[in-house]
Parts: C-alpha cells; sequence; structure tokens
C-alpha cells in the first residue's frame, strides 16, 4: 500500500471532516466586521507605536542636549583654568628664565606650551597603543 500524495491526503481528510461536521452558521458580514476591526486594531497600534517612538525621539533629544551643554561648559571652565595656570606660572616663571636664558625666556615658554599641547593631545592614543603592544608581548 503506497502513501497517499499530501495534497491529495489533505484533500481527502477535508472532505471526511466536512461529511462529519458540520460548518457552524456565521453572518454574512463576518468577513467585512473582521477586516474592518483588523484595520482599526492596525491603526491603534501604529498609532501608538508613533506616539511612544516619537516621545522616545523628544527624550533622546533632551539627554543629548543636556550632555552637549555638559561638555561644554565643561570644556570651557578647563580652558579658562588653564589660560590662568599658564598666566600664573609665566609670570612666576619669567623673571627666573630671564636670569638663567636671557633673551630666549619668552621662547623658552612659547616652546614649554607646544610640548605640553602636544603631549596633552596625543597621551591617549599613544597609552592606548602602548597598551595594546604591552599585552600582545
Amino acid at each position: 500500500m503506497t502513501d497517499p500524495k499530501p495534497t491529495e491526503f489533505d484533500r481527502c481528510l477535508d472532505q471526511a471532516l466536512g461529511r462529519a461536521l458540520r460548518a457552524p452558521q456565521v453572518p454574512h458580514s463576518l468577513r467585512a466586521h473582521l477586516s474592518a476591526a483588523l484595520s482599526r486594531s492596525a491603526e491603534t497600534d501604529l498609532a501608538t507605536l508613533r506616539a511612544r517612538l516619537d516621545r522616545e525621539q523628544r527624550e533622546q533629544l533632551e539627554t543629548l542636549e543636556v550632555e552637549y551643554v555638559r561638555i561644554r561648559r565643561g570644556t570651557f571652565v578647563t580652558l579658562l583654568g588653564v589660560a590662568f595656570a599658564a598666566g600664573i606660572t609665566a609670570v612666576i616663571a619669567m623673571p627666573w628664565l630671564r636670569a638663567h636664558l636671557g633673551a630666549y625666556g619668552p621662547m623658552a615658554i612659547a616652546w614649554g606650551g607646544v610640548a605640553l599641547g602636544v603631549g596633552i593631545t596625543f597621551y591617549e592614543p599613544l597609552r592606548t597603543v602602548l597598551l595594546r603592544w604591552s599585552d600582545a608581548l
């Protein structure tokens, strides 16, 4: 005995169930009501989803703006502090540098500032490279 094809088996099963069970009576407008309910449900879900996404976007933008202002304020305060510290250092160090370096004293302060700026700029990248290099060994 050979097995029937799956599609033939499904057809035979549907016919047998149709003979054994009677289909329930449903109103003729059931399909229209079901389609309308599904479309209203989808619209409500989409509207709710859109409102939630808009609210999340506003919250994220507010958070970004607060962080941006905090970073700008921190940068400004740091810049101000460094400028005052550099001015005080120059005032204190200038007499000593003039006594030891003569006319090259102001140039020494300028090159010291350049060296400090380069060191601050490249400190973190060089540190990362050195850590990776030491971990590889």
